[in-house]
This record gives C-alpha cells, structure tokens and sequence, in this order.
C-alpha cells in the first residue's frame, strides 16, 4: 500500500462546480481502484491525501498531473505502508476549509512554503483528523459527507448540487 499527500493550486475560484466534477469522479474512480483519501481546499490550494494500492495511486497520479482544474502538483509524501487507511471506507472525503493551519498559507512574496519532512507529515496528520472529525461530527461546508452517509448516497446528494 502507498500513502501520498500532496498540494496543487486550483485554476478555478473557490465553490467553483469544477470542485464537484472532481469529487464525484474521485468518488467512483477511487472506489473501483481500491482507493481511499480526503481533499481539503485551503487557503487557495488543494490538499489530498491518498491511500491504496501503489500501482492504482501511481496511475491516479499521472492522471492528477495533467489535470486542467489544477497545476503545480506537489508530492509532499509519498511513502509505502502496510497500516490499515486512515480514511476507513470513503474513496473520497471533501472540505473546505478558510484558515489551514501548520503553516500551509501562502508566503508573503505569493509563494508556497517550503514544507520540512516533518510540516509534510503535520499536513497529512491534520487531514487524517479532519476526515474523522467530518466522519464522526460532520461539517458545516454543504458538499461535505455527511457522518454514517453511505458513498451512493452522498454522490445522489452532491449530483443535485451541480
């Protein structure tokens, strides 16, 4: 199994549809490759961590490369693992979120922080939180999941949104 956390600038404002184009794919694709994860839109960036098999996430990631909806990937980890995901069943969880902590914003120049190894490992251990936050209490952003909410379910429920 591979674990991969990594960052990208969106080329679409926040709450843009192009969010749920890429959540609904993510929700199917992810599924069927035996993929788990949880993206965050912060502080004008995207954060996604990935857990799954080391084949199906290398493939997702060449996909997410020549993504058009986003640019400047960064792999921030990208380790391999034999821990159970720390995402349980969801091929994709989403938020958004206004303030990110551990240092993630922007550099007053309109740079991107460089990140150490052990910011890196912050910023997944936060997303790891903040999906089981999510999981357990829910959230107030509306294409979040919703807690105990069945992926079927969810996709039904953020197809309408669009």
């Amino acid at each position: 199994m591979r674990e991969l956390l990594y960052r990208s600038l969106p080329h679409f404002a926040d709450f843009d549809p192009s969010d749920l184009a890429i959540l609904r794919a993510s929700l199917r694709n992810n599924a069927r490759a035996g993929i788990t994860g949880y993206l965050i839109r912060a502080s004008g960036q995207f954060f996604q961590a990935l857990h799954g098999p080391a084949e199906a996430i290398g493939a997702l990631v060449a996909r997410l490369d020549d993504d058009p909806r986003h640019r400047g990937l960064e792999i921030l980890i990208d380790r391999e693992t034999e821990a159970p995901s720390p995402f349980e069943d969801w091929s994709m969880g989403y938020d958004h979120f206004l303030p990110l902590e551990a240092g993630l914003d922007f550099t007053e120049t309109g740079a991107r922080p460089v990140l150490s190894e052990a910011e890196a490992g912050l910023a997944w251990d936060r997303l790891v939180a903040a999906a089981r936050s999510q999981g357990e209490f829910g959230s107030v952003f509306p294409y979040a999941r919703l807690p105990g909410e069945e992926a079927e379910p969810y996709l039904a429920r953020i197809a309408d949104a669009l």
